[in-house]
């Protein structure tokens, strides 16, 4: 466990504690204990037993949460201690784990929060002893029992959300662009995967989805097609952009290794344990980024269940990271049973370098920058310009799966007793030929309208994600296409000038009197001294306050800012982040402008400008003293304001570039 989330898990339990204790000690025995002479409390006996019931309870529920944390740690520990000896062993643990760790997590949560309340409740009955009130005990009264109220409030939501997140550790749907092809659909394809099924003693697939992207997988999890069908039970996934370049035996044996997560131990580690690990994962995400939102004092009291979580989602995941390399090369050896082992150990050379070959052309079609209406068709006819192919580049890679961990191809290669020589390297770098593409049309009945129908749908989902993606960056424009004048308050002006007269008025009354009547005292000269230096100085600043005021700090134009303090606009487009922060005191905006930029200068004087740049770090600081106003109307307006419309005319300036690009 690091460093942080040690400090998260035991660390506060560990503090709230000792706190406690100290709360505890902070009670006197003869108070607590003595009773009037008949037999009931007086108020000044009630304040002290409630202190000692309060405390004690803080007590006993850090304790709690200081066990539940232990319970978590060993929880973890000795679950994937069991993971590691086996897949069942794995599924057994991880059934464990996801019943009893929510409770954990719940019971930590509870814990620490109530505990960080009972020692808020432990404070306030002390304020309520204190026989002097004062309006300060009052306002830390009121502020702690606002605290305590909004903590309760955050724990009993948080566990609303806790229960909320594992219950999605339900197999979530796929989202899958293809068709779904029936039995009737392609029979050839039915019966010959049906044969590869049992050569290779799967379970055959429920569904055959054939599609234009990611490589071949099979999923337990419910697919929802595109504007189409959701399907259940095993789906075999089928990319005819990969297909179409492979051979019978090489397409049997990527077949047979799909199928074979489907037989023999790795059956139930398919069916029952992927998609809720993956469920789990998301539940976990989902809580943690909740607590992004919550403030520190929140986060004091729902850190520790959700490190402990993340902690034994990382000790977990390398586990089963590491039965998923072995189930890969388990799963090679059915898919080298199926067809061969020559086969097998080609297709994974040709899958990985096709893989390279065609990110280009199809991140282009993704991109509506190529155009076709069958897209198997512009793949092949690139390919076969482009020759033969490289496999060797693709021996130190992985081959891409969207759900599971592979190996590298020349260890899965080394697995299979394989050797890439030159027979294997020519076969898998062959030019892509018509005879391929042509069996493929075996398998499925009139093949180019199915590859004209996958693009086709595609190519809708493009075209109308790319109407509704110019309409944002068409409303960004909108909303980003008027002048924006910020003037500093003139108000600010008053403020110094009222300071300079206070501290001005009773120096020139002292001199005055001691002119007139001879009034003096001790260290005359310097009380009257400094009252006139601090009023001469508030008077230089409320001088140096009219200079800003006396016309706008900035004009936010579509392309730059403008103000008299630059030498040049500021080039909205050449700003790639922004912050809100404070500076010397003061708020501030910082701009970070982008490598290679000039930015104009600031052509003011020092004690007049809010500009500061900084050229080492790439950023000009917009310091505000003070409000603001915009508009000629001279509308109040924010500092966050100010910042999310210096955002939003950023934005505008990337749009219409992307408008013009496009």
């Amino acid at each position: 466990m690091d460093k942080k989330s040690l400090l998260y898990c035991f660390g506060i339990p560990l503090l709230l504690f000792i706190w406690s204790c100290w709360q505890y000690s902070r009670i006197s025995d003869s108070d607590a204990w003595v009773v009037i002479e008949w037999g009931t409390a007086s108020h000044n006996i009630l304040m002290p037993l409630s202190r000692r019931y309060v405390a004690g309870l803080s007590v006993t529920l850090s304790v709690i949460a200081l066990f539940a944390s232990t319970c978590a740690v060993v929880l973890s520990l000795y679950s994937v201690r069991k993971a590691r000896i086996s897949t069942g062993q794995l599924i057994h643990a991880f059934t464990l784990c996801r019943k009893m760790l929510p409770l954990i997590m719940a019971a930590l949560m509870t814990a620490m929060g109530f505990a960080l309340v009972s020692v808020l409740l432990y404070e306030l009955l002390w304020l309520l002893t204190i026989k002097q009130t004062t309006p300060l005990n009052i306002k830390l009264f009121g502020v702690l029992l606002l605290v305590t109220g909004w903590l309760i409030f955050m724990v009993l939501s948080s566990l609303f959300l806790l229960k909320r997140c594992y219950a999605k550790i339900q197999p979530q749907d796929r989202n899958v662009f293809g068709i779904a092809m029936t039995e009737q659909d392609a029979p050839a394809l039915w019966r010959w995967v049906r044969e590869l099924a049992q050569r290779g003693q799967a379970i055959m697939p429920d569904n055959i989805v054939v599609g234009l992207f990611q490589g071949f997988y099979v999923t337990t999890l419910p697919v929802q097609l595109e504007k189409g069908e959701r399907l259940t039970g095993n789906t075999l996934y089928f990319p005819v952009t990969l297909a179409a370049f492979l051979d019978k035996d090489e397409i049997a044996a990527v077949i047979g290794h799909e199928l074979g997560h489907f037989s023999g131990q790795d059956t139930a580690y398919t069916l029952h344990f992927a998609g809720l690990y993956s469920g789990m994962k998301s539940s976990l995400d989902h809580f943690y980024q909740n607590l992004k939102f919550c403030g520190w004092f929140e986060r004091i009291a729902l850190s520790p269940p959700v490190h402990i979580g993340v902690w034994f989602y990382r000790r977990f995941d390398v586990t089963v990271s590491g039965w998923s390399r072995m189930r890969e090369l388990a799963a090679d050896a059915a898919g080298a049973r199926t067809s061969t082992p020559q086969a097998l150990a080609s297709s994974l050379l040709r899958c990985t370098t096709l893989d390279i070959e065609l990110a280009a052309p199809m991140q282009r079609f993704l991109d509506r920058k190529l155009s076709t209406t069958n897209l198997v068709n512009t793949l092949y006819s690139g390919l076969y310009k482009l020759g033969a192919l490289n496999a060797e580049v693709a021996l130190g890679r992985k081959l891409s799966h969207p759900t599971d961990h592979h190996p590298t191809v020349r260890e899965r290669l080394k697995q299979l007793n394989v050797p890439p020589d030159n027979v294997l390297l020519t076969r898998a770098s062959r030019q892509v030929n018509e005879a391929d593409y042509l069996w493929l049309q075996h398998l499925l009945p009139d093949f180019p309208a199915l590859c004209r129908a996958l693009t086709a749908q595609v190519n809708d989902e493009l075209n109308a994600n790319h109407h509704a993606y110019l309409e944002q960056l068409q409303e960004m424009v909108a909303q980003a296409s008027d002048a924006v004048v910020v003037s500093l308050k003139k108000g600010n002006v008053w403020g110094y000038i009222a300071l300079a007269m206070i501290a001005g008025f009773p120096a020139c009354v002292l001199f005055i009197l001691n002119r007139l009547w001879g009034l003096t005292f001790l260290q005359f000269d310097t009380v009257v001294g400094g009252l006139a230096a601090m009023s001469i100085i508030l008077a230089l600043g409320a001088w140096a306050m009219y200079q800003r005021v006396r016309q706008p700090l900035l004009t936010l134009r579509p392309q730059a800012i403008e103000s008299y303090q630059l030498s040049a606009p500021l080039a909205l487009s050449k700003i790639e982040a922004t912050h809100v922060s404070k500076f010397r005191g003061q708020n501030c905006i910082e701009l970070y402008w982008t490598e290679g930029y000039q930015p104009p200068e600031c052509i003011v004087g020092r004690f007049v400008h809010n500009f500061i740049f900084d050229t080492q770090k790439r950023k000009v600081i917009i310091t505000i003293p003070g409000g603001m106003t915009q508009g000629e109307a001279r509308e109040n307006i924010t500092l966050g304001e100010l910042h999310t419309r210096i955002r939003e005319y950023i934005g505008a300036t990337w749009a219409r570039q992307t408008l013009n690009d496009l």
